[in-house]
């Protein structure tokens, strides 16, 4: 496998050469070049890493995902027809793709909140954070794209800090450490999964645009996600849900999921893509600070290390010349 000293430039994207020729005419100012919508998302969904592991003391992580699913599903496919997408056309087109796609995000989400459950909610969400990373290495497997010296750089320095992140939950010393580990090890597997998905939906998000095929693909996660959960979520001791339950659901479905990628995939058609991935690197930041305040979570300073190595890595990894998908 090569390793090219830099990395191959994509054919320009529409807008790319207006952003670049407006750059050049005006300086604008740090605060007008601030992404409020993509920092908003990386805020929200920060929290959100925390708030469901917090309901996860009262469902299991095949009921709550069950729940969350099937409302964020059905929300988002009305939001997509609000904004007068044309479903029809991406299912008689792509069905089987888009069953496929479903079917792979019904296994991540469900192992990511097997995993979110054994571990800790910033151990999780820096884990899942990794996905850019699988991504890159499954298009250089493929032979998809060039992956260059710099990105592979950021593969092993990533994969390290993971490590450290790893082997600091076992130096605890205490009898959740096996726990910790396993949850840490699935969420590595939910965060190769999305990598995957992301590889193999992305034809399909440039046809279709990818609020739609996000939304199709969240609503045929059902398929494996209902029956799975569904008796689960039946047999959850809802007598025993607080206002704050019921709060922290609503805030997870509709701000999280409807509301985070809504303006997510809003942000990369307006920003681009290069501009807003770089908000993502402030959801494991948000949930360590939020984990730390309210779920009194204590990371060691070997995790602590592990986690800025890891994200040192992930930017080396998935860092690369602006492009854009529809959304």
């Amino acid at each position: 496998m090569s390793f090219p000293d830099n990395c191959s430039k994509p054919e320009s994207m529409p807008g790319h050469q207006e952003e670049r020729s407006g750059s050049q005419i005006s300086n604008p100012s740090p605060l007008a070049q601030l992404n409020l919508g993509a920092l908003s998302v990386a805020i929200v969904w920060g929290i959100t890493n925390v708030t469901n592991k917090f309901l996860l003391d009262t469902f299991t992580p095949f009921a709550l995902q069950c729940l969350r699913g099937t409302v964020a599903s059905i929300s988002l496919l009305g939001l997509v027809l609000m904004l007068g997408r044309n479903l029809r056309t991406a299912l008689s087109a792509s069905f089987i793709y888009l069953l496929g796609a479903g079917l792979l995000v019904g296994v991540q989400m469900l192992a990511f909140f097997y995993a979110l459950s054994l571990t800790y909610a910033a151990e999780g969400s820096l884990l899942i954070s990794t996905a850019p990373v699988w991504t890159t290495i499954i298009v250089a497997a493929a032979r998809i794209e060039t992956v260059c010296s710099r990105n592979w750089i950021g593969i092993f320095v990533a994969l390290g800090g993971v490590a450290m992140v790893v082997l600091g939950a076992a130096s605890v010393g205490t009898g959740q450490a096996p726990q910790r580990i396993t949850g840490d090890l699935i969420m590595i597997g939910s965060a190769f999964c999305y990598g995957l998905y992301m590889v193999l939906s992305r034809p399909l998000m440039q046809r279709h645009g990818s609020l739609t095929v996000t939304a199709l693909a969240l609503f045929f996660s059902n398929i494996i996600v209902v029956p799975l959960g569904l008796h689960q979520l039946i047999s959850t001791p809802w007598r025993n849900l607080t206002s704050l339950h019921w709060a922290l659901l609503g805030f997870g479905i509709f701000v999280g999921m409807v509301y985070g990628m809504g303006m997510w995939y809003h942000s990369i058609k307006v920003h681009g893509a290069a501009r807003t991935a770089v908000y993502q690197y402030l959801v494991p930041l948000v949930s360590l600070g939020t984990a730390v305040v309210f779920l009194h979570e204590q990371p060691t300073r070997w995790q602590l290390a592990g986690m800025v190595i890891t994200l040192c890595g992930i930017y080396l990894a998935h860092h690369r010349p602006p492009e854009s998908l529809p959304a």
